[in-house]
């Protein structure tokens, strides 16, 4: 069995990890990457029901176990929207931030109906890409604005849960105190469940210099994520955006504060 996921693991490495050849574009990169990735589930074999719905709990300094998780949409992310919503439903998510959708939009979607999520408390904030963007600003303000109103845990996903939600978690995660490490590994992890790409390889090099390191620098306003006070960046960050120094608090206490045991 386990030779026989060795072989599934690299036939998909084959499949959708493009060698990173020298004077290769980023455009081109990811062009090839999103041509190549596979909705069939026997594809990633080698994964787990929820590293298949890119689903998992933020586990970086600062955050209580329990308190955050991420993942695909639940309901709109073809045949891994089940995994991801089963998920949330074994984990006792409360509130869900989704950052792709208008609210008429997510109702549209056919798995909708009948979901764990639709039971629970959702905003939706149909963000962007652009993190620049005032759109994109305004919607992370009103995320924290809604988590901080809301009771944990919080499930946070965009379509595929890897570029705007990589985003939103990693300024969470600094500003709960995530070491810049911390950051980038949590960011990487979706790379691995959708694209396969793992630590250590060049792929995974070019998306963390091409990516997180300087997307995150720049929303932070640093030089670089490393030898840094993230935690310090990012709360300025978010009243620069417009968060109140009291809603940060309070999201921050939420998110650090133990779960209380089930009744």
């Amino acid at each position: 069995m386990r030779i026989k996921r060795f072989y599934v693991f690299a036939l998909l490495v084959m499949l959708v990890m493009p060698s990173v050849a020298e004077g290769t574009s980023k455009k081109e990169f990811y062009r090839n990457l999103s041509r190549r990735m596979s909705y069939n589930r026997q594809v990633y074999s080698y994964l787990t029901d929820e590293e298949f719905a890119n689903f998992r709990e933020v586990r970086t300094t600062g955050i209580s176990p329990g308190r955050l998780y991420r993942s695909v949409s639940p309901v709109q992310a073809r045949s891994r929207n089940t995994y991801a919503d089963n998920a949330a439903k074994i984990a006792g998510v409360r509130t869900f931030i989704n950052l792709a959708d208008t609210d008429n939009g997510m109702k549209r979607h056919d798995n909708f109906k009948g979901s764990y999520y639709s039971t629970q408390k959702v905003i939706c904030l149909n963000m962007n890409l652009k993190f620049r963007s005032e759109r994109f600003q305004q919607g992370l303000a009103q995320a924290v604005r809604f988590m901080a109103a809301n009771d944990p845990p919080y499930l946070i996903h965009c379509y595929w849960g890897k570029d705007r939600t990589g985003l939103v978690c990693a300024v969470i995660e600094c500003f709960m105190g995530a070491t810049a490490n911390e950051v980038v590994n949590d960011y990487m992890l979706s790379f691995y469940n959708i694209f396969g790409i793992e630590k250590g390889t060049g792929n995974y090099d070019f998306i963390v210099k091409n990516e997180i390191e300087p997307f995150l620098a720049s929303m932070l306003e640093v030089k670089s994520i490393y030898g840094v006070n993230l935690a310090e960046a990012a709360e300025r960050y978010l009243r620069r955006i417009g968060v109140s120094v009291r809603e940060i608090e309070i999201l921050r206490k939420k998110l650090s504060s133990p779960l209380r045991p089930k009744s």
